[in-house]
């Protein structure tokens, strides 16, 4: 396997094999991920979503949703039958009570589709 040289500015040595960085900025990379997943967790948004989501009224609220949303929307455009399990908000809410609550801000998702729009979002969003 051919080693490439770290991607990092300035540094002369040689990335991890497989990798694209040295031990020394890859181990800094993981810690500024850290450092940024630990920040948007305890961020206001994060705090008023996990409250929202405890709710009472949303557990109903999504439950319903989906007995009469039973598929997901995802997998349907492609053609696929896929039994939905989650209510994504199609614009993401970042704690806004409003537009949480938006019905017509809601679809039906598998767990898959759910999951792979969310890290979308997380990894487009500018400022953590």
């Amino acid at each position: 396997m051919t080693r490439k040289l770290c991607v990092a500015a300035g540094c002369d040595d040689l990335a991890l094999p497989g990798g694209s960085r040295c031990a020394y900025h890859e181990e800094r990379h993981i810690a500024r991920q850290r450092e940024r997943r630990a920040k948007a967790q305890t961020s206001e948004a994060a705090l008023v979503g996990r409250a929202l989501y405890a709710d009472q009224n949303w557990i109903r609220a999504s439950k319903a949703f989906l007995r009469r949303n039973p598929l997901c929307h995802d997998c349907a455009e492609l053609g696929a039958v896929e039994p939905a399990t989650e209510v994504d908000h199609i614009q993401p809410h970042r704690g806004d009570v409003r537009l949480f609550w938006d019905r017509s801000n809601w679809q039906s998702l598998c767990k898959p589709c759910h999951s792979r729009k969310t890290a979308r979002e997380v990894l487009h969003t500018k400022g953590g």
